[in-house]
């Protein structure tokens, strides 16, 4: 039996979602498909229900460290996965709010 760990779902965001929030759910979505799990099935490993994992995957929920910590051992990937095709989007975003400021 998989052992389930109860999150609350991140925040909603605007109906514009945030770039890394939205690359996140694209990868989250390619590799649930690749592992062969459904919507539902990824829910149940996550205590979400299968309409939070589908906001995520349209980066529609914010996601924090917990979340990706949590998919990281669900979809079995190491953490890089999800830290290394973000990491020039969370640049490019600091560098624009910064000259903002």
């Amino acid at each position: 039996m998989r052992k389930t760990v109860r999150r609350d779902a991140g925040s909603i965001s605007s109906n514009v979602p945030n770039p890394v929030d939205a690359r996140l759910g694209a990868l989250m979505r390619d590799r649930r498909r690749h592992v062969g799990l459904s919507r539902k099935g990824l829910a149940a490993q996550l205590g979400l229900s299968g309409r939070e994992v589908r906001q995520y995957e349209a980066g529609h929920l914010h996601f924090g460290m917990d979340m990706v910590a949590l998919l990281r051992i669900a979809l079995r990937v190491r953490i890089g996965f999800f830290a290394d095709p973000i990491t020039p989007l969370v640049r490019k975003m600091g560098v624009a709010r910064h000259a903002r400021h």
